[in-house]
């Protein structure tokens, strides 16, 4: 049976597509309003053994979920690996739509892992909810110390987030209208707060269907939310082609810039103790 590499440049309200034989010459071109009912219907009229490419996005795990039933294989690529569709300047769907399907056909794109169970998938997205507010808090509180060393209010450590805390502070600011426009920043960290306790408790919730969570939070030094979150962003280690892969993923690889690091410092150490 033939093989046919497929190109599927997928939009939020159009998806172009593009299939091409082994030897490169196109045999299908076309767009469609983007729908559960079109993806099957472009896909169910082709004949062959198809292989289709799409890059990673916010529809790639549910437009490959509607897909994979109807063809051979399915594979979502890393958009910033794609430089000949990222910094060619010659864009549109049509074109974008062939190069995925060279792409695939010379097999020279990076793979994007998602997970096969909708279960997972949603479980990472509680996740990735769960680290947005976190870092929505973080900013929160760093424009907040901006707002007041704007005034001349110089506060360290956490005090100024207690209730105690912010009425002495606010009371420093001289401007009222600059003490109100403050206090709003404060409620929507206040907000921002509740909204990520909700999350948290959404998140652990959920992980009670994952049992390798518990065996995490057996490591010494492994709490509820490490867990959680090596189970949703590794998913599994097998995915990974070696042990090093894994390691850098985890950010726990040696690094070139860090070897640098340290001989920078080690020389720096060398300079001082000869100098003294």
């Amino acid at each position: 049976m033939a093989i046919v590499y497929v190109g599927l440049d997928l939009g939020s309200s159009n998806f172009q597509q593009v299939a091409v034989n082994h030897d490169g010459v196109s045999k299908v071109n076309r767009d469609f309003r983007t729908s559960e009912a079109n993806l099957v219907k472009a896909f169910s009229d082709l004949k062959g053994e198809i292989h289709v490419h799409l890059e990673a996005g916010e529809l790639a795990p549910w437009a490959a979920s509607i897909i994979a039933p109807l063809v051979e294989r399915v594979v979502c690529s890393h958009p910033q690996s794609n430089a000949w569709i990222a910094k060619d300047a010659d864009k549109c769907d049509r074109v974008d739509a062939y190069k995925l399907a060279e792409l695939l056909r010379l097999n020279r794109f990076k793979e994007v892992h998602y997970a096969p169970d909708q279960r997972r998938r949603n479980f990472k997205q509680l996740v990735q909810h769960y680290d947005e507010l976190t870092a929505q808090q973080a900013r929160l509180k760093t424009k907040l110390k901006a707002r007041l060393r704007m005034q001349g209010v110089i506060v360290t450590g956490a005090r100024l987030f207690s209730a105690t805390g912010r009425k002495e502070v606010l009371a420093k600011v001289e401007s009222r209208d600059l003490r109100t426009a403050i206090k709003r920043l404060y409620e929507v960290l206040d907000q921002s707060v509740v909204a990520q306790a909700q999350a948290r408790l959404l998140m652990l919730r959920a992980a009670q269907a994952f049992p390798e969570i518990k065996l995490l939070r057996t490591v010494p030094g492994v709490g509820p939310i490490g867990a959680c979150r090596f189970s949703a962003y590794i998913h599994t280690p097998n995915r990974f082609s070696s042990k090093r892969k894994l390691w850098k993923y985890c950010r726990l690889a040696a690094r070139e810039s860090d070897r640098i690091t340290v001989e920078a410092k080690f020389r720096r150490a060398v300079w001082a103790r000869h100098v003294c």
